[in-house]
């Protein structure tokens, strides 16, 4: 018995370690994405907050505002992507990211709840309820990820 418990306990101490280690690899991502036209870069951290924007051109400077928008939304989002990618990278060793596609290449997809709680069912434990998404819901990750972006005064700056 005492030495299920050692050996359960030294993979327990492994794991950690490589959990902690996962978590400062992670801190440290950083992805940096030119526009096509080279008009923008973007970089963002490991959470894909925006850390710099650059204008490495006068490119820029001539460009309609819904032009200008849009290439800064495009670059901005390819590198939140690749940002996310980077984390997917840092922690799929330890299994399946609930809700990222296996490969991640499909990005966040809804979780199956039902499926998620599954052997807790099974074992007669208690789960919480399953709420089926709405039709236009992007999942409550995505929900909550949206309601923070839209929180008046949120980001420090000005309100609307």
């Amino acid at each position: 018995m005492e030495e299920h418990l050692a050996e359960a306990l030294a993979e327990f101490e492994e794991a950690r370690t490589k959990l902690t280690e996962a978590g400062a690899a992670a801190a440290r991502i950083s992805a940096t994405v030119m526009a096509k036209d080279r008009s923008v870069e973007a970089t963002v951290g490991p959470q894909g907050e925006l850390t710099n924007l650059r204008f490495p051109t006068a490119r820029y400077r001539t460009m309609p505002p819904a032009q200008l928008a849009s290439v800064l939304m495009t670059t901005i989002g390819s590198a939140r992507a690749q940002a996310a990618g980077q984390l997917a990278d840092v922690y799929r060793p330890f299994g399946p990211i609930p809700g990222l596609s296996p490969t991640g290449e499909g990005g966040f997809q809804e979780l199956d709840w039902d499926t998620l709680f599954a052997p807790l069912r099974e074992e007669g434990l208690p789960v919480p309820p399953s709420k089926a998404p709405t039709p236009s819901s992007g999942g409550a990750l995505l929900d909550e990820i949206v309601e923070d972006d839209d929180a008046p005064g949120t980001d420090g700056g000005s309100q609307r």
